[in-house]
């Protein structure tokens, strides 16, 4: 946490799993998200929490069948329903996307949703900047930011670097929560993730609710966070 802000980042994972533990197809357990997403971005405001980012689609999420990934492409059924965001609006979230936005592989539909989404929940002072990483890799962050940076005449050191990175408008993540029992960080915010505090829990995305997400909030407050210091 740094002057006053709060950046708590999640990889929301499981939802195939918990979709097949029930006997459903994929599809179901991201349909399920939403619900998940409502009830963390409440959370969130209850725990002061400034900044959210949440992991919804990555670059090797391509790689998936074409049924599934036609799912994902229409944000609006999945992950943040109309109702939902103009609950957002109402409380003064604004939502914003992070990524390769503009590939050619994502839908006119779906690159519309995404503009449309952003401008309708625009604030100049939001109680909380929720962030979609969507078509997103950490590498390729890194990368097309290398790229820019080389082609500039800016010096060579790090916050000049750091302008030309998709997530250069957030502070540095505070919190990297994952769901679904993996212990990995797969290719997420790689630059953010320097000295953020790591939590991992079984629950499947779907069934993750406010509660948990208070909970591991809770549990970032004990520890002690020194950036390569020493304990006083």
């Amino acid at each position: 946490m740094a002057d006053g802000t709060l950046h708590v980042a999640v990889i929301m994972d499981g939802n195939g799993r918990w979709a097949g533990a029930r006997g459903l197809p994929r599809s179901a357990g991201h349909e399920q998200a939403h619900l998940s997403v409502e009830s963390t971005v409440t959370a969130a405001l209850e725990c002061g929490v400034t900044h959210l980012s949440l992991f919804a689609f990555s670059s090797e999420n391509w790689n998936r069948p074409d049924e599934e990934v036609a799912l994902l492409m229409q944000p609006g059924c999945w992950l943040l329903t109309d109702e939902e965001l103009e609950s957002y609006r109402q409380r003064n979230i604004q939502i914003s996307f992070m990524g390769n936005l503009t590939d050619p592989r994502i839908p006119d539909a779906c690159s519309d949703w995404l503009r449309t989404t952003a401008k309708r929940t625009a604030s100049q002072h939001p109680r909380l900047r929720v962030t979609v990483a969507f078509n997103y890799g950490g590498r390729q962050e890194i990368a097309e930011a290398v790229r820019a940076h080389t082609a500039s005449s800016e010096p060579g050191i790090q916050e000049d670097f750091r302008r030309h990175l998709w997530s250069s408008y957030l502070p540095d993540i505070d919190l990297l929560i994952r769901t679904s029992g993996e212990h990995r960080i797969s290719n997420f915010m790689l630059w953010s993730l320097w000295y953020a505090e790591l939590i991992f829990t079984d629950t499947l995305w779907p069934d993750f609710r406010g509660v948990h997400f208070s909970d591991a909030v809770a549990e970032y407050q004990k520890r002690n966070r020194r950036y390569g210091t020493v304990s006083s």
